[in-house]
C-alpha cells in the first residue's frame, strides 16, 4: 500500500509541475524608462561648496562602469577621481582640492546605463561653485547626424595658443552630450570667446579621435557677455573628417604598357598630371618621362601612368607620386609613403580602355544624376588619339552641344536639356591595334530619361544672402539621393523635376567646388561653412510645386 501511495505521490507531483508551467512567468511589465538623477550634493547651482565628496543618487540601480565613463568633471581627469557605490548612491572624491572661487561643472553624460538597458537619454550638468557667485553663460544647438546618438559637445576658451590646440590631446574646458534628438546645452561658462567642436566620442574618453568619431568644427566662434549670456542657434553637421594623407600601395605593368597604381584612397582629378609623377631607374638614376596619367573612374583608387617610351623588363625603377598631388579631401601626399620599387616582368594587371557609370538600358534618369563614360588611352605606337563621343536620341540623331568633357577622360551628360520618357544612347568610338592593325571600335549604353508625371518642383528662400559666396540647396531623400540647386543672389532657390517623395532640406555655403557640405577641420582648425536645416521633412507631391520653404543660415 505504501509502494503504491509513493507512486500516486509522484504522479501527481508530475502533474503539478506540468501545470505549473502553464502559468505567464511573474514579474510585471519590463521597464523601459529612462533612469533619472534624484539628489546631487552640491546641488544644482550651490555657492560656496567645499567639500572634496560629490554624491550623487539615482532612481534605479545602474550599471557602474557606463556611469563612471560617462562622468567629466574638468579641469579633473578619471584618475583624480575615486568612485565609491553604495546601492542606488555614489560617492565621487576628487584626490585634488577644488580651486577657490571657480564655478565648476560635473557632467554624467547620456550613456550612463541601468540595470534594465535604459540610457539616461540627455546628459545632466550639475553646475556650482567655491565662491559667492556662479558663472551663468550658456551656449546652446542642434547636432545634425546620420543616426540619432549622443555627441560630445565642448568649448575652448580663446586664447593665443588656441590655433595650435590638438583636440585629440587636450581636454576641453566646458562640455556636454546632445540628447537623442541631437540638443545640446553648455552650461556654467564664464564670460569670453570660445571655440565649439562636436564629435561622438567612440573612445568614451571626451577626446577626439580622428578616423574614428564623426567631428564637426562650429561655423564661428562664440562670444558670451555679461549682456549677452545665452547664445542659442549653434549648431553642426557631424560627418567624417579625413585627416589622413593618401600613400601610395603598390605599382604593377598593366595592357598596352600601363602602369597601374594603387592609393590609399581617392585622388583629386583636377590635381592628378603626368608632371606629377616620377619614373627612375634605381641603377642609372635616368627618369622615363611621364606623357598620360589619370584615374580610373571604375575604381578610384587606382591611377594609370603612360611613359613616352616603353618601361623595358627586367629592371628596378622607382615610381614616386610627389606632394602635389591631394586626395578628395584636400590632404596632401604622404612624403614617407609615396614611393614603391618597381621591377615589371609581364602584364600583370588589367585595364578596360573604356568605362561607363551607368549599366544599359537603365530607366528613371533624372536631371540630376550623373552619367559618363571614361576612355583610358591605350599605347598606339606612341601616338594619342581622343575617341569621339556622341549622344543619340531614340531614332539615332546626334544631340549635339550635350557632351561635356569633365576631365581629361571623362566625357559626361548634359541631362537637364533632355526630354522626359525618351531613349538615348551615349556611344563611344576608339580605334584600337590591339591585333596588330589599327580599326575602329564602337561601343555604346542606352538610358531612359524618367517620367515627368512623377516629378515635382520645390521653391523658397535662402537668408541671410552671403555676398560673394555661392549657396547650394540640397533635398535628400531617405534612399540617400540628393537633388541640389544653387540659390541666387538674392537667396530665391529651385529645384525642379525632383522625384516625388519626402525630403530632407538644407542649405550652405559652397566649399571648393564640390557640392558636399565642409564641416571644418579640427587641426589646424577651420571654420565649418555656415549652413540651415529646415526644420520639418517637406514633402514633393508629383506635378505640384511645394513653395515658400524658407531656410536660415546659422
Amino acid at each position: 500500500m505504501a509502494k503504491v501511495t509513493n507512486a500516486l505521490l509522484v504522479i501527481i507531483a508530475l502533474f503539478m509541475a506540468g501545470c505549473a508551467g502553464q502559468y505567464p512567468p511573474s514579474g510585471g511589465p519590463i521597464d523601459t524608462t529612462p533612469p533619472k538623477i534624484t539628489m546631487s550634493s552640491p546641488t544644482a547651482n550651490e555657492l560656496n561648496f567645499s567639500s572634496k565628496e560629490i554624491k550623487l543618487k539615482f532612481d534605479k540601480y545602474m550599471v557602474r562602469r557606463t556611469v563612471e565613463s560617462s562622468i567629466f568633471f574638468p579641469p579633473y581627469s578619471l584618475n583624480d577621481l575615486k568612485f565609491d557605490w553604495s546601492g542606488k548612491e555614489l560617492s565621487i572624491e576628487v584626490n585634488k582640492p577644488l580651486q577657490k572661487n571657480r564655478t565648476y561643472i560635473l557632467t554624467v553624460g547620456a550613456r550612463a546605463q541601468d540595470d534594465h538597458g535604459n540610457y539616461l537619454g540627455k546628459a545632466v550638468n550639475i553646475v556650482f561653485s567655491t565662491g559667492a557667485q556662479i558663472d551663468t553663460g550658456m551656449i546652446s544647438g542642434q547636432v545634425y547626424a546620420p543616426k540619432p546618438e549622443p555627441y560630445t559637445v565642448a568649448a575652448y576658451p580663446v586664447t593665443p595658443e588656441i590655433d595650435t590646440l590638438h583636440p585629440y590631446l587636450t581636454l576641453p574646458r566646458y562640455i556636454t552630450q546632445s540628447d537623442d534628438s541631437g540638443r545640446y546645452v553648455l552650461q556654467g561658462l564664464a564670460d569670453g570667446n570660445y571655440r565649439l567642436i562636436c564629435f561622438n566620442d567612440q573612445m568614451r574618453n571626451f577626446l577626439y579621435a580622428p578616423q574614428i568619431d564623426l567631428y564637426s568644427s562650429a561655423t564661428r566662434d562664440v562670444k558670451v557677455t555679461s549682456s549677452d549670456q545665452k547664445v542659442g542657434g549653434v549648431d553642426f553637421i557631424a560627418a567624417t573628417e579625413d585627416t589622413a594623407r593618401p600613400q601610395l600601395y603598390s605599382v604593377s605593368l598593366a595592357n598596352d604598357g600601363l602602369l597601374l597604381l594603387k592609393f590609399s584612397e581617392p585622388l583629386d582629378t583636377s590635381y592628378i598630371s603626368p608632371s606629377y609623377f616620377v619614373v627612375r631607374d634605381s641603377a642609372t638614376g635616368d627618369t622615363l618621362p611621364v606623357d598620360f596619367a589619370a584615374r580610373l573612374e571604375s575604381n578610384e583608387y587606382n591611377v594609370v601612368l603612360r611613359t613616352a617610351k616603353p618601361v623595358p623588363l627586367h629592371l628596378k625603377y622607382f615610381v614616386t607620386a610627389t606632394d602635389s598631388l591631394r586626395d578628395i579631401y584636400d590632404n596632401l601626399m604622404s612624403i614617407g609613403n609615396s614611393s614603391q620599387v618597381f621591377t615589371p616582368d609581364s602584364a600583370s594587371a588589367k585595364v578596360a580602355p573604356y568605362f561607363f557609370n551607368f549599366a544599359d538600358s537603365l530607366k528613371g534618369v533624372t536631371p540630376y544624376d550623373t552619367m559618363f563614360c571614361q576612355f583610358v588611352i591605350p599605347s598606339m605606337n606612341g601616338i594619342r588619339t581622343d575617341p569621339t563621343v556622341t549622344l543619340l536620341d531614340s531614332v539615332g540623331n546626334v544631340m549635339r552641344g550635350l557632351i561635356r568633357r569633365a576631365s581629361g577622360t571623362v566625357f559626361a551628360v548634359d541631362l537637364h536639356q533632355l526630354k522626359p520618357s525618351e531613349w538615348y544612347s551615349l556611344r563611344l568610338e576608339y580605334k584600337t591595334d590591339s591585333s596588330g592593325a589599327e580599326k575602329d571600335s564602337i561601343v555604346k549604353r542606352s538610358f531612359m530619361t524618367v517620367d515627368s508625371t512623377l516629378l515635382g518642383d520645390l521653391e523658397g528662400n535662402v537668408t541671410p544672402v552671403i555676398q560673394g559666396k555661392r549657396i547650394i540647396v540640397a533635398a535628400r531623400d531617405a534612399g540617400g539621393k540628393v537633388f541640389y540647386a544653387y540659390a541666387d543672389r538674392d537667396g530665391a532657390f529651385k529645384i525642379d523635376g525632383i522625384l516625388a517623395g519626402v525630403y530632407d532640406v538644407r542649405a550652405y555655403v559652397q566649399h571648393g567646388k564640390g557640392m558636399a557640405y565642409f564641416n571644418g577641420r579640427s587641426y589646424p582648425y577651420q571654420f565649418a561653412e555656415p549652413f540651415g536645416v529646415y526644420p520639418n521633412d517637406i514633402k514633393i507631391r508629383a506635378r505640384w510645386t511645394t513653395d515658400g520653404v524658407v531656410i536660415t543660415l546659422r
